[in-house]
């Protein structure tokens, strides 16, 4: 189940923080079992996509897929946070998508299953991934990251 999968951003082989705390992850496996630095979690228990996310500044990292569309339509609607999601630039989704920025991926991120230790580590995704960012805490946060190449849509906010 792709709920069980957690990918942490890595950069030469460590968890790498984007130096950015969020409010909230909504696609989550729990708070104990995840990289990700929120205040509170969605599971799939909870349904992320059925509750109320507020203004809160959200972490998503969708389960890969055909659901992936309706996570970016809703992170595009809500427009305050990052997104992970493979670099596919030419599906309908992303095509539809108006993220303020994009950090193209340099190299592969990890998978990990079950919990954070290098003995979950589970290899690495069959595609490229992109950090698709709303709002200027996801702006700045990723200008400053470092891991990959950074792009501003065409219209995007400056």
């Amino acid at each position: 189940m792709a709920f069980k999968l957690r990918s942490p951003v890595r950069k030469d082989g460590e968890v790498h923080a984007l130096n950015v705390r969020f409010d909230l992850d909504v696609c989550s496996p729990g708070l104990d079992a995840c990289f990700v630095p929120a205040d509170a979690c969605f599971t799939v228990m909870d349904d992320g996509l059925i509750q109320d996310w507020g203004d809160r500044f959200v972490w998503c990292n969708p389960p890969y897929g055909p659901a992936t569309s309706v996570w970016m339509g809703r992170m595009d609607a809500h427009r305050n946070g990052i997104a992970l999601v493979f670099a596919r630039t030419d599906t309908d989704w992303f095509q539809l998508c108006r993220p303020d920025v994009v950090v193209f991926i340099d190299g592969r991120v990890h998978f990990y299953q079950g919990g954070t230790s290098q003995a979950c580590r589970k290899g690495t995704p069959g595609a490229g991934s992109m950090l698709l960012g709303w709002g200027e805490r996801a702006r700045e946060a990723l200008a400053a990251c470092g891991l990959g190449v950074l792009m501003a849509p065409v219209g995007a906010q400056p």
